[in-house]
């Protein structure tokens, strides 16, 4: 059997997700490429394994594969199990069984197909205490960090390093009131920490020297290729200290060459983890030096192409389908 089909393993609301497929459509490559929106797989997906293959069809769109059919798996944003089930122990024993069934098909493909990103480095490349590691090792020169819950430890840090900031050590976000709002980057005084010794007691920080900088620059490496991108943050008052306080149209984004060593260090941030595809966040700072931020296996690119008209959707296509020139 040929393997020439493309799995997107997504949600709903995936609007990287709905491009690549729109374009997939546009060029006759439709019937290649099947969305599994995970969040409707009890309702809208059947499936059957024979002991050799796993067979599934989306029951809304028709479309269908093996596993054995697979070339790659894009492995986008998938979502909980959404079920109309009122009793909780049906409802429990329901989630329990798709979700063993879905890895099922996650890994009756995942050695013969290529995933991006493989599911073991995935989940191991997103823990920010691990990426910071790294980047010392291989040269990308993150800022000083600390991550702890030790009151004294922390203040130690505020008083030896000029300008601290604070950042989530997960999910950027978080819930009030009902509401999501996204954790930015803040810059604490040595005042708060001194002031707030139980509240860092019971929760681990992430501390981090706040690097002045001429702006933030965002990375997107797709197999082999790696573009960059200035995002000029300083323009706006709001997203001096985190780009991600305005809406990105409101701030100049513009391509950037990185110097050989910078990307050198990415291609091996890139093998150590294990990834063919990430998104990372620098800086370069006001004296003109790049410092590593973090990297996110599952990162944004859309609106960096919408708005500097870089084809990274191109890239993008090469690697699920094969060099399509």
């Amino acid at each position: 059997m040929r393997r020439n089909k493309v799995l997107v393993v997504t949600s709903k609301e995936d609007a990287h997700a709905d491009y690549i497929i729109a374009l997939c459509n546009s060029r006759g490559l439709g019937e290649r490429i099947i969305r599994l929106n995970t969040e409707d797989f009890v309702d809208n997906c059947r499936i059957s394994f024979d002991s050799r293959s796993f067979h599934l069809l989306i029951k809304d769109s028709g479309r269908e594969l093996w596993s054995d059919e697979i070339r790659s798996v894009w492995y986008r944003r998938p979502k909980d199990f959404e079920l109309s089930e009122d009793d909780p122990y049906i409802r429990d024993y329901i989630i329990k069984q798709s979700t063993a069934c879905l890895r099922g098909l996650y890994f009756c493909c995942h050695d013969t197909a290529i995933w991006i990103n493989p599911l073991p480095a995935l989940h191991r490349s997103r823990n920010k205490l691990q990426q910071i590691q790294l980047a010392y090792e291989v040269g990308l020169n993150p800022p000083r960090t600390i991550v702890t819950n030790s009151w004294q430890d922390a203040v130690a840090f505020c008083s030896s390093v000029e300008k601290v900031c604070i950042k989530s050590l997960d999910e950027p976000n978080f819930v009030l009131d009902g509401h999501i709002y996204p954790f930015l980057t803040r810059i604490v005084e040595k005042r708060e920490v001194l002031e707030n010794r139980e509240s860092i007691e019971r929760c681990p920080t992430l501390f981090q020297e706040y690097i002045e900088k001429k702006f933030d620059i965002r990375v997107v490496v797709i197999g082999e290729n790696i573009f960059a991108f200035e995002i000029h943050s300083q323009e706006h008052e709001l997203s001096k200290y985190d780009f991600r306080g305005v809406a990105p149209e409101l701030l100049a984004h513009v391509p950037h060459e990185l110097p050989a060593e910078v990307k050198q260090g990415i291609r091996h941030f890139m093998q150590r983890q294990g990834l063919i595809f990430s998104a990372f966040d620098f800086v370069l700072s006001k004296d003109g030096k790049y410092y590593f931020l973090e990297n996110n296996p599952n990162g944004q690119w859309l609106w960096l192409e919408l708005l500097t008209g870089v084809r990274l959707s191109e890239s993008m296509l090469n690697l699920l389908f094969g060099n399509l020139d």
